[in-house]
C-alpha cells in the first residue's frame, strides 16, 4: 500500500500501524461489517508484486483459518484491496514476548510460570492440528497478562504430511527461519518434524529465563554453527532460580539430535504439570546474569 491517504482496506477502516516488518505492516483496524477490532496485515507494494510473498501471506491465511484455540491467534479473512493482498485476524492488544525480553528480566519474570507452559500448549495444538510452525521464537508469541499467550506467524508452516495446497502454492524446501532458533536438522535442510519447533522453543525459554539467546557469534556462519555443533549452555549459568528438573528438561529439549528430544510437545505440556520451573515465584525486579 503506497499512500497514507487510504483509509481503508476493503471493509477495514485502518485506524494504527502496530507493527512494521521487512515486507509487511500490520494495523489495527475496525471491521465495519461485523463492527469489531481487528488486526490487517498487508504487503508493501513492492512485496505485493513478489509472487513468492503473495503465496505466503495466502499460505498463512490457509493455515490460520483452519485453527481454532485460545493459544493460536484466530485468522479468519484473505482478500486484495487496489492491487493490495491482506489477512485479518483477531484483534489481540499485546506485546510479542521478544518485546518484554527488550524490556528486562525484572520487569516480565512474574509472568513467566505462565508463559512457559502456555508457550509449549500453543505448539502442542499446532503440531496436533498437523503443523509444524518452523520459526518458533519469542517474537511470535503475543502475551497479555488477561489473556495469556497467543501463537502467531504461520508463514513457515509446514505440514507433517505432504498436502496438496502446499504443492500448489509451491511451498520451499530450502532451509528457512530465525538463526537464533533454527534447529540443527533445519540449519542442514533435512526433513523435519515437531522435534524442530521444540528445539527453537528450547532457544526461546533459555533466553526468557536469562534475557539473552541461547547461541550467539560474530558471524552468521558460527551462529549456525554452534546450533550444530557447540556446547548446550546451562540456563542455570545465568539464572540460579530455574530448578535442576527444569533445566534438565531444557537440556534435552536443545538436544542436537532430534532423536534424544521429548518426542512431541504435548510431552512437554505434561512435564510443565509435575516439575517446578523455579525454585521460588518470580518477584518483579529479580535479575539474572
Amino acid at each position: 500500500m503506497g499512500s497514507t491517504q487510504v483509509m481503508h482496506i476493503g471493509p477495514y477502516r485502518l485506524l494504527n500501524v502496530v507493527y512494521t516488518g521487512q515486507t509487511s505492516r500490520t494495523w489495527q483496524a475496525y471491521d465495519d461489517r461485523n463492527r469489531r477490532y481487528v488486526g490487517l496485515k498487508t504487503l508493501f507494494q513492492s512485496a505485493s508484486r513478489d509472487r513468492s510473498q503473495v503465496q505466503m501471506l495466502k499460505w498463512e491465511y490457509a493455515v490460520g483459518s483452519k485453527l481454532k484455540n485460545e493459544r493460536i491467534i484466530d485468522i479468519f479473512d484473505f482478500g486484495w484491496y487496489n492491487k493490495t493482498p491482506y489477512i485479518a485476524m483477531e484483534w489481540f492488544a499485546a506485546p510479542n514476548i521478544k518485546q518484554y525480553v527488550h524490556k528486562g528480566y525484572e520487569n516480565y519474570c512474574v509472568a513467566l510460570p505462565t508463559m512457559i507452559p502456555q508457550m509449549a500448549e500453543a505448539i502442542a495444538v499446532l503440531h496436533e492440528a498437523g503443523w509444524i510452525h518452523r520459526d518458533i521464537k519469542p517474537d511470535n508469541f503475543l502475551y497479555s497478562e488477561e489473556h495469556g499467550v497467543k501463537l502467531i506467524d504461520f508463514a513457515l508452516c509446514k505440514p507433517v504430511k505432504p498436502s496438496p495446497l502446499a504443492k500448489l502454492l509451491k511451498m520451499k524446501s530450502t532451509p528457512q527461519g530465525t538463526a537464533s532458533y533454527m534447529s540443527p536438522e533445519q540449519i542442514r535442510g533435512l526433513p523435519l518434524d515437531g522435534r524442530a519447533d521444540i528445539y527453537s522453543l528450547g532457544c526461546a525459554y533459555f533466553e526468557i529465563l536469562s534475557g539473552r539467546p541461547a547461541f550467539t557469534g560474530s558471524s552468521m556462519n558460527e551462529l549456525l554453527q554452534k546450533h550444530v555443533s557447540g556446547a548446550i549452555p546451562s540456563v542455570r549459568a545465568r539464572n540460579k532460580e530455574v530448578t535442576e528438573e527444569f533445566a534438565a528438561l531444557l537440556a534435552q529439549m536443545l538436544a542436537k539430535n532430534a532423536k534424544d528430544r521429548p518426542k512431541s510437545a504435548r510431552d512437554i505440556v505434561r512435564a510443565l504439570r509435575s516439575i517446578k520451573v523455579f525454585s521460588r515465584p518470580p518477584k518483579q525486579g529479580d535479575r539474572v546474569g
